[in-house]
């Protein structure tokens, strides 16, 4: 049984100006996927965070963390 930690990689959907268009964009994101694995969220996103983001990650997108080297 493999124990290595694997990494989410979350890809961006859109950035919207009002929070009613991000979760409108969730909402068929979540619609669209068949499979029910699909993760979506809704972020706050620029400077002043005054925009959103809408992110979704899918089991298939995982990687293996890379192991960092020790520089000595």
């Amino acid at each position: 049984m493999s124990t290595e930690k694997k990494n989410k990689v979350w890809k961006r959907s859109g950035i919207f100006d009002t929070y009613e268009e991000a979760a409108e964009r969730k909402e068929s994101l979540i619609f669209k996927d068949k499979s029910a694995d699909l993760l979506v969220k809704i972020k706050r996103y620029g400077k002043g965070y005054n925009k959103f983001q809408v992110r979704y990650w899918h089991p298939d997108f995982t990687t293996l963390a890379k192991k960092k080297k020790q520089n000595k």
